[in-house]
């Protein structure tokens, strides 16, 4: 099954630097992935750091994993910080939070309850 668009969202949020993903994303392919995630790749390095909310993805697929963590390697090429928000409510996200953090030492990741 072909996600729809109307299934996630990937947008700038209300301060610079800072990004809104939402919903289910359960893209086909790393491409597809990349597409998404384009705008969010593009703004690394316009400024020291960015924000990305991830307490409103109900779902991410191993593609999306994988795309989540080369724009953390992309972002440490840049010299740019990353800060990742996830919900302690949504059990992938607890078990991301560990993972992601043990690769990339610099990132700062908030799992709120």
């Amino acid at each position: 099954m072909k996600p729809n668009k109307a299934d996630y969202s990937v947008e700038a949020g209300p301060s610079p630097g800072t990004w809104l993903l939402r919903g289910v994303m359960r893209l086909e392919s790393p491409e597809a992935y990349a597409r998404a995630f384009e705008p969010l790749i593009a703004s690394l390095g316009r400024g020291p750091a960015i924000s990305i909310d991830l307490t409103q993805v109900a779902f991410l697929n191993s593609s999306g994993i994988r795309a989540l963590a080369d724009v953390l390697l992309q972002a440490r090429d840049k010299r740019c910080q990353v800060k990742l928000f996830g919900s302690a409510a949504v059990p992938w996200q607890k078990k991301l939070a560990s993972s992601l953090t043990a690769l990339f030492p610099e990132i700062v990741m908030r799992v709120d309850r």
